[in-house]
């Protein structure tokens, strides 16, 4: 993106205008934490303001994520304000707290960094959204429950019920602000016109009562850069409960790496450009080990900031500038924290909280369609409310993997299946084969394999092959389709060989690819696997040559496959010449030229003019498509008995493919030209032959290519 100074000023309004929703939220998640842990709301106020100026300008810096604005939020602040609240209850004292707080943060960091340079920062998109429902919507309500105390203290706190209400009228008009300002103008950040207003409100109420409010209802002065006394005690690490801390940064890591992916592709929405989330993980990971060092709050991408950054222009470097804005905050304005009262930022919370509540959870659960989901997000809901939010994370990665098992488990492991009557091989056969393939087709059936082939869907693949399992029967397994086969997968397919070979059948594997891990030689592979393993699969690279070789054997067996490359077929036991009379035999003799080639000889090439056909008398001759030099789709296979090239003796003009001759051939050459210059008696009548067979000929092939087109639309 280029930098200009038009841009700068986009970027710093962008900024200014997102700082401005960040500010309440990031103080009031600060006050949150450290008033569990037991430091004042200054302190509190402080530590979200340092977490929002680092996240912002690490994250900015690095600019993975154009736009992205990051800052403490609910799901971080209240994940780690469950693991406070443990250690609260159990007597921890408040230096311990802020100890552990940051070595939860530092190592958060590490496992980020780490988590995203092997990859996963892409495994974390595939949280179930059921699960991350479920979090934070129960975030959402923890966040509302945590201010309960502060609007409500006050009553606790004087006999002067109108005194007394005041937090509580402060923060609910601060959220009617929020709700009211976009309906009254879109140009204002709702956020920021309910802080100013929330303030105002609150100074003039203080003002008509004479400053008789309690110093605990506002943030007071925020503490400057050098009040940030936090060390690392070496001695004083040995004392922590490094369970709890690991437990709590691995969940944390989690939480906050799929909020931040999930903001990340909000901001993409907006700009049209694509993030780089290894990056962006990365990014945050170092903010969050400065984070913890300096004992502040720690957080991720903040979605409601991003969208306001943006739609006022910001882009590069907003949150480099987000960043400034905070950092001059600290170092020369904390005194107007004085003027802060905390009831506004409650207000705040409480909206951004009941805006994390997901309503629809409760008609996932009602519709029976939804209902397992609904189950999953309720669960994870309250696991979250009743227990802490480091077990809801735990319980949401195990529903998460467990969805995921029960997904492969039900996927169909079969594709498709097709059998010998409907799918032949592309070699061209007799009349006498083809009639021999058509009434024994039912014995070669093939298996279209799919998705993962794996310790708990092999017995699947088991019970499908039980009914093929018998003589003169060749299944075919083809892997094209299938993404990861384990060993449980491949000793069943040894299982499955030696039960066809007992039976008197065959086991035949295609497109056995190297992404399935096994290598390229599969009985060797499989001989590693098993040792006593005694069994040779046939393998082959494609379909048809798997098809090909199991009509052979068919063949085979009924006598038929006589016709090979090495028997020469005379003119009139040739397919085209099948039904025609002596006569019309030896013109197509005299009329045709007679050829010998060598094996590997191109006959003809792709794009070449011609208008003959040729008549193969012996050899075997191949089809070829070429898309370059060396790659190229065979066609069609041609052996003694048969012909080909009938498309430009038909219609004479360019080759559409190439014949190339894999063994010696004999073989005929029948112009058109010569055809129609032809003056005899019979020339009728060997035209009309000619056509009848060619014509049913081509008809054959139309069928069968409507009938691939069709297969290929139901793929």
């Amino acid at each position: 993106m280029k930098t200009n100074s038009k841009a700068i000023f986009s970027d710093i309004l962008g900024a200014f205008a997102g700082s401005a929703v960040i500010l309440p939220q990031s103080m009031g998640l600060g006050v949150v934490l450290f008033s569990v842990m037991g430091f004042d709301a200054s302190s509190g106020a402080l530590a979200g303001i340092i977490g929002a100026a680092i996240l912002s300008l690490i994250s900015g810096l690095f600019g993975a994520t154009i736009g992205m604005l990051s800052a403490p939020n609910g799901p971080v602040t209240m994940l780690l304000v469950s693991t406070m609240t443990i250690m609260a209850g159990s007597g921890v004292s408040s230096d311990v707290m802020l100890l552990t707080l940051s070595c939860i943060l530092v190592l958060t960091g590490v496992f980020q960094i780490i988590f995203s340079l092997l990859g996963g920062a892409e495994l974390v998109k595939y949280i179930p959204y059921p699960v991350i429902v479920g979090q934070i919507s129960a975030i959402g309500v923890l966040m509302i429950k945590s201010q309960i105390s502060f609007i409500f203290n006050p009553f606790s706190q004087t006999d002067n019920l109108l005194l007394a209400s005041i937090p509580l009228s402060i923060a609910i008009l601060t959220i009617l602000t929020i709700v009211l300002t976009p309906k009254l103008s879109k140009k204002i950040p709702a956020v920021l016109a309910g802080f100013v207003v929330g303030i105002i409100i609150y100074q003039v109420v203080d003002y008509i009562y004479v400053h008789s409010a309690f110093s605990s209802w506002v943030v007071g002065v925020v503490p400057g850069v050098q009040n940030l006394n936090f060390s690392l005690n070496l001695e004083d690490l040995k004392t922590l409960d490094f369970e709890l801390i690991i437990t709590t940064a691995l969940a944390l890591m989690v939480l906050a790496s799929t909020d931040c992916l999930v903001t990340a592709i909000v901001a993409d929405s907006q700009t049209n450009l694509r993030n780089n989330s290894k990056k962006e993980i990365v990014a945050q990971g170092i903010a969050q080990v400065i984070i913890g060092f300096l004992g502040a709050l720690g957080g991720g991408g903040t979605k409601g900031a991003t969208l306001i950054n943006l739609q006022s222009g910001g882009r590069r470097w907003s949150g480099v500038f987000s960043s400034i804005f905070f950092i001059l905050l600290v170092l020369f304005f904390g005194f107007l924290g004085e003027y802060l009262p905390i009831a506004v930022l409650a207000g705040v919370i409480i909206f951004v909280g009941f805006g994390m509540i997901n309503f629809n959870l409760i008609n996932w659960f009602i519709y029976k369609k939804s209902r397992v989901d609904g189950v999953i997000a309720l669960t994870v809901f309250i696991v979250t409310i009743s227990v802490n939010l480091v077990s809801a994370v735990g319980i949401g990665i195990l529903i998460s993997m467990i969805m995921y098992f029960r997904m492969q488990i039900k996927a169909p492991i079969i594709h498709m299946v097709r059998d010998g009557a409907h799918k032949h091989s592309l070699n061209i056969r007799t009349d006498e084969e083809k009639k021999v393939l058509s009434e024994n087709g039912s014995s070669i059936v093939m298996f279209e394999l799919r998705g993962s082939i794996f310790f708990a869907t092999a017995d699947k693949l088991l019970e499908l092959s039980e009914q093929y399992i018998k003589k003169d029967q060749y299944l075919i397994f083809n892997f094209l389709r299938v993404q990861f086969i384990d060993i449980s997968g491949i000793i069943l397919i040894l299982q499955i060989s030696s039960r066809m070979k007992k039976a008197g059948g065959e086991l035949i594997l295609c497109h056995m690819h190297n992404e399935l891990g096994i290598g390229k030689k599969i009985n060797k592979a499989l001989e590693n696997i098993d040792k006593k393993n005694s069994i040779k699969i046939r393998t082959f690279v494609d379909t048809d040559s798997s098809f090909e070789y199991a009509e052979n054997k068919i063949l085979k067996k009924h006598g038929m496959l006589q016709n090979n490359s090495a028997t020469y077929i005379q003119l009139e036991a040739n397919t085209l010449c099948r039904n025609m009379n002596h006569t019309s035999i030896e013109l197509i003799e005299k009329l045709s030229t007679k050829y010998e080639i060598k094996k590997g000889e191109t006959i003809f090439e792709q794009d070449d003019e011609a208008s003959s056909l040729f008549i193969l008398l012996q050899g075997e001759v191949e089809i070829r498509l070429y898309a370059s030099k060396d790659e190229y789709k065979r066609l069609a296979k041609y052996n003694s008995g048969t012909f080909f090239g009938e498309i430009s003796f038909i219609s004479p003009g360019k080759r559409s493919a190439s014949a190339i001759a894999n063994s010696d051939a004999i073989l005929l050459e029948l112009s058109h030209h010569a055809i129609v210059e032809l003056e005899a008696d019979n020339k009728e009548e060997l035209l009309l032959s000619l056509l009848f067979e060619l014509g049913e000929r081509m008809g054959v092939e139309l069928r069968n290519s409507a009938q691939e087109i069709r297969r290929l639309e139901q793929v």
